[in-house]
């Protein structure tokens, strides 16, 4: 598995968990299709920093109706993703529903 030179530094799961916080565009930051590893290293990412916005923050953003943290995971992933269909199929074949917001 390679990343974009971009991504390298962070590797997919730094990518993943960037992309939640900033719903950046830039293609590179996504992980490329028909790599399972680097999905779920993205993926592993993505959830991680979705678990970690805090119950605040959620709070806040529902009221605000930004929705950026008060949202599923599959809100989430579906709002930032969703224009690139195939990635997103994908991505949810890799069993994302399962994850469970616990917050330490």
């Amino acid at each position: 598995m390679t990343c974009p030179a971009r991504v390298a530094e962070c590797g997919w799961f730094g990518a993943g968990y960037a992309v939640f916080g900033t719903a950046t565009a830039d293609r590179d930051f996504y992980p490329p299709l028909d790599d399972d590893e680097a999905q779920r290293q993205w993926l592993a990412g993505f959830g991680a920093a979705w678990v970690e916005c805090p119950d605040d923050a959620a709070i806040a953003s529902i009221l605000d109706g930004d929705w950026l943290g008060g949202e599923s995971v599959e809100e989430a992933l579906v709002r930032i993703v969703g224009d690139q269909r195939e990635l997103l199929r994908q991505l949810w074949a890799h069993g994302l529903s399962t994850v469970a917001r616990v917050m330490h």
